[in-house]
């Protein structure tokens, strides 16, 4: 008898043989509500969850083999560190901030499951950065392994990237308590096996690309960290803030145009040629450019990047459909009466309700407008007036092209592309007839934090403030997908709450209406116990049943967090590497992410939550950041007890005011606001620029910063439980544990210096 080995290969083929096997229990036995999403899709998708990383170890030692070729292409030429060490500081410092932002949108655009877990693209890009500022010593071949690293993201996100969303928005639909939309199940009723072995999926598949990205980054960390070195600490950090700001800004213009993923790789990667030199080597990164840059251009149907998703628009019979991350989203169709005599049947029956029985509508606000349902409705109904607020100008432009009705044309609309907190905000009161919120979950978004686009229009306060738009005798409709008991229940009661008066309900295959007549506004939609439990600004979680961190994020987090430690190690960085000084600068990073995030959320509030608002906020971020270090600069002294003291009560009196104290006010108002919301950021900007300058290492103090943010990127999922005022708090809390680690630093300093002096 022959006798057998086992392998490492074998195992991991019987390991993926029977995750097929499971895979393919877990189809037969969910029982789909409706055919949203493809099984064939999920089976594809599990395919390649499975299998994939088998063959990937199967191939090991050929891709370390390719790995090692392009090393010795890297170093066939002597490698000189370039004499425009700013130059060179400004473009790393443009394509990390840049690059970072475009595969944080493209792969949740790709990858339905990041719209959801957002952050931790980023975290494992600040993972990544950090232990590569730690290593530091970049140059040509870390800009080559980073070159050929990204082309195979492109290659797997864009081919392998609608099955494999298929089968993970699956799992999350199956595993979260957080409702997630497109797929026609929810998670009551399921196993506990089920739901365990969905958590599995999801925390398997974020720990994989979670590390893929902190591969891929660590060689630009490297080159940053490398960057800092024999250059003025100040000079260098307001170059280094000064490339971030141009990256925002490339990529924040890109996307206000539309533009497609190769255009965001065209820019974001070209720059990485200052580094290759003119041999083989600049050769292959072009090769590598060009392969990513063709691997993201490929489109189906009629795509659009919009500033905030990927839409792709098909031709049906009667309409056309909209996807956002390759599931389903909106129809435009053809409502008409004659229309659905020919069909037959009405196809969306809940359209025939929302003006029903008002015969005088001379002025109507449709929130969320979409391709134009909502507004052709309002016209058939006979409306004079109809003022359609959308704040994605994709949709509205392709319900525009191809909505059969073509509502849009009609001279009774007028089009706001806004976010509908904001219009709530400057439409003028007791002005509308009905308003109605149509169906405007967003799916997907881009954004900053763990809250999404449509978040803070299904708060107390939105519905409110909408029924303060009302006049009298006039309605609110809310149309919205529920699917659970528990939000059809809450939106039931928030509404009764704004509007003072009872509500009917009437229940649709797929979706919820809920009609009220506004009595009296409402002076304080928190105030009542009638909403208790129900989203407020400072909770706004509309698809959370309550405060709590659903079970599929801690799972997850935690597998991630054992991933991170593991990496760490594995690059040669433990706790016993740490000093009182990386531990300050480490909660530096960490205090001042949530403390951006934080303005972020309540600048919102203010000003819409858009991509416009996030982006000028970091912008402002980084302008302050800039005169800081300008300041430290000039100012001989060490400025930072003055700069922590007023750091603690700037941060304290955001804490305590509110973005409500502004609210309905000038536009002076609000804008002071925000400078006094975002004044904490120039003490933390004298506070970081002095230490930096004092760090004896320059690429090891920029990489426990950036390993601090990815603490603080972890910790703003607590406001699923606490709320976004804690994040002021918990800022607090970490800056505070930065000036203790100042002290110890400082002693220790002090004992050395005493030491070596000493006889």
């Amino acid at each position: 008898m022959t006798e057998r080995r086992i392998t490492r290969t074998g195992i991991l083929k019987l390991a993926a043989i029977i995750g097929l096997l499971i895979a393919a229990l877990v189809l037969l036995n969910i029982k789909m509500a409706s055919s949203d999403i493809s099984s064939l899709a999920v089976a594809v998708g599990a395919v390649i969850f499975w299998c994939l990383p088998a063959v990937i170890w199967s191939q090991r030692e050929r891709l370390l083999a390719v790995r090692d070729s392009i090393a010795r292409v890297a170093n066939a030429e002597p490698w000189t560190p370039s004499a425009h060490r700013l130059l060179s500081l400004f473009l790393i410092s443009f394509v990390v901030l840049f690059v970072e932002t475009m595969l944080i949108r493209y792969i949740g655009s790709q990858t339905r499951i990041f719209a959801f877990y957002k952050n931790i693209p980023l975290i494992g890009a600040f993972l990544g950065l950090g232990i590569g500022c730690f290593a530091g010593a970049g140059g040509r071949r870390e800009a080559l392994m980073f070159l050929a690293g990204i082309t195979v993201v492109a290659l797997f996100f864009a081919v392998a990237a609608q099955g494999l969303g298929a089968f993970l928005g699956l799992s999350a639909s199956l595993a979260s308590s957080e409702r997630v939309f497109g797929y026609g199940i929810t998670p009551e009723g399921h196993s506990i096996a089920l739901e365990l072995l969905s958590h599995i999926h999801m925390g398997l598949f974020c720990s994989a690309v979670f590390l893929g990205l902190a591969a891929l980054f660590g060689p630009l960390g490297r080159i940053l960290g490398a960057s800092f070195e024999e250059l003025g600490r100040i000079q260098a950090y307001s170059v280094n803030i000064l490339g971030s700001l141009a990256g925002l800004i490339a990529f924040v213009g890109l996307s206000a145009l539309q533009t497609s993923p190769w255009v965001w790789f065209l820019v974001g990667l070209l720059p990485m040629l200052w580094w290759l030199g003119k041999g083989r080597a600049r050769k292959l990164g072009i090769a590598c450019i060009a392969l990513a840059t063709l691997f993201v251009a490929p489109t189906f149907h009629h795509t659009v990047w919009s500033a905030y998703q990927k839409l792709v628009g098909q031709e049906i019979p009667h309409g056309y459909t909209i996807d956002i991350s390759d599931t389903f989203y909106q129809a435009a169709f053809d409502l008409r009466p004659e229309t659905i005599a020919q069909l037959g049947f009405n196809p969306l029956p809940h359209y025939s309700f929302e003006f029903a029985g008002r015969p005088n509508l001379d002025n109507v606000l449709v929130v969320g407008a979409g391709s134009g349902n909502d507004v052709a409705t309002a016209l058939r109904a006979g409306a004079k007036h109809v003022d359609a607020v959308d704040i994605d100008r994709a949709i509205v432009q392709m319900g525009r092209d191809h909505h059969p009705e073509r509502p849009y044309d009609n001279p009774r609309v007028r089009v706001i592309i806004d976010d509908a907190r904001h219009a709530f905000k400057t439409l003028p009161p007791n002005s509308y007839d009905e308003v109605l919120f149509g169906q405007l979950d967003s799916h997907t978004a881009l954004g900053a934090s763990s809250v999404r686009l449509d978040n803070y229009v299904f708060t107390q306060e939105s519905f409110s403030d909408a029924a303060r738009l009302v006049r009298p005798g006039g309605v609110i409709v809310l149309s919205i997908v529920t699917g659970v008991d528990w939000m059809r229940t809450r939106y039931a009661r928030m509404l009764e709450h704004a509007c003072g008066a009872p509500v009917e309900h009437i229940e649709f295959e797929t979706s919820s209406m809920y009609i009220c007549h506004p009595t009296t506004p409402d002076p304080d939609p928190t105030a009542s116990g009638i909403a208790v439990g129900g989203p407020v600004d400072d909770w706004p979680f509309p698809y959370l049943p309550d405060r709590s961190i659903p079970l599929s994020y801690l799972i997850v987090i935690a597998m991630l967090v054992g991933t991170s430690l593991l990496w760490l190690r594995r690059n040669g960085i433990g706790t016993v590497d740490a000093t009182p000084a990386h531990a300050h600068m480490f909660f530096l990073g960490a205090a001042f992410l949530l403390m951006e995030v934080y303005a972020i959320n309540r600048l919102a509030l203010l000003f819409g939550t858009t991509w416009l608002v996030s982006a000028v906020s970091i912008a402002v971020m980084l302008v302050e950041i800039v005169l800081a270090n300008l300041v430290v600069g000039l100012v001989k002294r060490d400025l930072r007890p003055y700069a922590y003291v007023a750091l603690f009560a700037l941060l304290l009196g955001g804490w305590a005011v509110g973005p409500d104290i502004v609210l309905g006010k000038s536009i002076a108002a609000a804008f002071g606001y925000a400078l006094f919301l975002l004044s904490p950021v120039f003490c933390a900007g004298i506070v970081f620029a002095n230490s930096f300058n004092r760090s004896p290492n320059a690429g090891t103090a920029l990489g426990a910063n950036i390993l601090g943010a990815v603490l603080g990127a972890w910790s703003e999922y607590l406001t699923m439980a606490t709320g976004i005022r804690f994040m002021a708090l918990l800022a607090l809390a970490l800056y505070a544990a930065s000036l203790v680690s100042l002290i110890v630093a400082q002693r220790k300093a002090g004992r050395d210096t005493a030491v070596r002096s000493a006889p």
